[in-house]
């Protein structure tokens, strides 16, 4: 039997070799006059594009097409975004059911204008003496936190994203949130005015708390257009970080209860595969305590970075586990790699890019980070995108939640009845982020006693899409559990259109303030101008279609084999058996998967020697677990 370190080499020799004939595929070029999401699995194709610059032109477009649709007799549809958004459904399209349109989308007596908003990125007003500034609704995150920092402003900590790379409008209209327990966790903690302009043309300005703002934050854009948003910010802050690193998942409902208490600002990333967790947790300090230049990048930049495109197509596509037979199928060469690259990941970094667990600086150096057209999910260095689906639950169902998450990597990802633990997900890991109740209508956590974000993410190969992901029914199992076991709210701005549209778990009922939303938008867009295809579809209650390979596609869950991928079966999930899922017919493949015991012990040696805690002491994890409460 060859030694771990000579079977590692092996694996690697075998991917290495499996890339110089795997051709590297790409998504198609998008029509001229079309949009298309970061992740790729949306294009917008609407008849007419606009390029909007202030309030006066969102205005100006919106009266112009509907006299032209008047005139015309035609039903007008208008969708406010940006070239690049990062919506994974339809919403963003003014008339199109699909996300990803076979060719040009008919737009059969309707007249379909897209207002994208990235030229509204400007910084329009200032008080320095009240800490407001009013922006462009187009502006980015990152732009944002440059523009505070630079009139001596500073964010709330815990308030935004960690993606710096959306637009202001973008987050607020979504529901996309931050991370603060009972406290601080949203951007609309920080609006103080909001100026808009409703399906009729006209201008409205409005202050929060209000009616209004509680129809437009995380209400999809159905009321209205955002141009304009004015912020109330504080004078500069210092944020501490302290971070528990790759810490056992043993007791984590626990652990995560000890941490809360000294810090609610806390974003963990949960690898349940390798039964690790890292937790980030921010605590806002005095501007007057001494601070570095350390930044955030939790989310990195691949740019310069090696091209890895064909070797994780390679390993993506083998769901079989087919073409490692003599060398343990390449898991014990990957999953340290994958590991490193996922839950390893550190909050911060110094300027000269060491990693940091622990340090203070400037709270808008701290709150969230981007990497353009080089992140992984969306770079040429994995040719790759993302899996991301996105709800919050009430604290009170967590516990259980979380055993229930660990039972799915146990029976349906290890299947320990014939294979050994060999197995991992790829790139990737699941988020848990904190809240407090919320006041809009439609927000994720409206009206919860006290609400946990749960996101699951994870890396996928953009040249493999006609393949499901490699162990994938493992998240479609984690994404219907968390939906109907669980009441899951879906974030309106991830998931699939099968997450809106489930048959046996419709939104309508999750939502208690859903009439008051639609009586807003009756009010303000009585001719339903800024409504897309998908929340009719919603609004209706109207199921998602079956159709051969629509699992795939994520547009449904399997409960027929023709529903899955060719060579996949629609089969009841070990762990819950209620829930089908598509898997491969392991029993078929299993006498060619040799040598599957390992990679654990590898990853044990490898996580041991302190290659995985890079420049790490023991003594810093030492410290951080003293200050929190825990045994070293």
């Amino acid at each position: 039997m060859p030694s771990p370190r000579c079977r590692a080499a092996l694996a690697a020799l075998a991917f290495f070799s499996l890339a110089s004939f795997v051709q590297a595929q790409t998504l198609p070029s998008d029509k001229p006059g079309s949009y298309r999401a970061a992740y790729g699995y949306v294009v917008c194709d609407p008849g007419i594009k606009v390029d909007a610059a202030s309030t006066a032109d969102v205005v100006t477009t919106v009266k112009k097409y509907l006299s032209e649709a008047a005139r015309t007799g035609q039903t007008l549809k208008i969708r406010a975004s940006r070239h690049k958004f990062h919506t994974t459904t339809s919403m963003a399209c003014p008339d199109q059911q699909y996300a990803l349109p076979n060719g040009s989308v008919p737009h059969n007596g309707v007249l379909a204008v897209a207002i994208l908003h990235d030229q509204m990125d400007k910084v329009l007003e200032v008080d320095p003496a009240a800490y407001t500034m009013k922006i462009g609704a187009g502006m980015r995150l990152k732009q944002f936190l440059d523009a505070a920092t630079a009139h001596n402003m500073s964010v709330m900590a815990g308030s935004l994203p960690a993606y710096a790379g959306l637009t202001m409008a973008g987050i607020l209209t979504s529901g996309a949130h931050g991370t603060g327990d009972m406290t601080i966790s949203t951007i609309a903690d920080m609006i103080k005015e909001l100026t808009w302009v409703d399906g009729l043309g006209n201008i409205h300005v409005s202050k929060n708390p209000s009616p209004e703002l509680n129809a437009i934050s995380a209400g999809l854009g159905l009321t209205g257009i955002i141009t304009e948003m004015t912020f109330q910010l504080t004078p500069p802050t210092n944020t501490k970080l302290i971070t528990r690193y790759l810490a056992n998942d043993t007791n984590l409902f626990e652990d995560i209860e000890k941490m809360l208490k000294h810090a609610p600002h806390m974003l963990v990333f949960w690898r349940p595969d390798f039964k690790m967790y890292s937790a980030y947790m921010m605590k806002p300090i005095d501007a007057s305590v001494p601070a570095t230049d350390d930044y955030m990048t939790l989310l990195p930049s691949f740019k310069g970075r090696g091209n890895m495109a064909k070797l994780y197509r390679g390993f993506q596509s083998d769901v079989y586990d087919a073409n490692f037979p003599m060398i343990g199928s390449g898991e014990q060469f990957m999953c340290p790699t994958v590991a490193f690259h996922s839950v390893a990941k550190t909050w911060a970094n110094k300027r000269d890019g060491t990693p940091v667990l622990y340090t203070i600086a400037p709270t808008n150096n701290m709150v969230a980070s981007e990497c353009d057209d080089a992140c992984a999910w969306n770079g040429p260095q994995y040719n790759g995108t993302a899996e991301d689906v996105h709800y919050a639950i009430e604290w009170d169902n967590f516990k259980e939640w979380i055993g229930d998450i660990k039972s799915i990597y146990q029976k349906d990802l290890w299947e320990d009845k014939h294979l050994d633990k060999f197995r991992c997900m790829g790139p990737g890991y699941i988020w848990l982020r904190f809240g407090h109740p919320r006041g809009e209508n439609l927000h994720m956590a409206y009206g919860m006693k006290r609400p946990v974000y749960t996101q699951s993410t994870w890396l996928r190969s953009r040249g493999s899409t006609d393949a499901p992901m490699r162990y994938g029914w493992v998240t479609d199992l984690l994404e219907e559990v968390t939906l109907c076991k669980y009441g899951g709210r879906p974030h309106w701005g991830k998931n699939y259109a099968r997450t809106f549209t489930h048959p046996k778990c419709p939104m309508k009922s999750r939502f208690p303030a859903w009439q008051t939303q639609l009586d807003m938008q009756a009010k303000y867009d009585p001719q339903k101008i800024y409504e897309p295809k998908i929340w009719s579809q919603v609004v209706n209650g109207e199921s998602y279609r079956y159709y051969p390979g629509c699992a795939l596609n994520k547009d449904c869950f399997c409960t027929q084999d023709e529903h899955c991928s060719k060579g996949m079966a629609c089969v009841p999930s070990n762990s819950f058996p209620e829930y089908n899922v598509c898997k491969p017919n392991w029993e078929a493949y299993s006498s060619k998967v040799k040598d599957l015991k390992g990679w654990l012990g590898m990853w044990r040696r490898y996580k041991e020697t302190g290659k995985m805690a890079g420049a790490f002491t023991s003594a810093d994890q030492v410290a951080a677990s003293t200050l929190l409460g825990f045994n070293p």
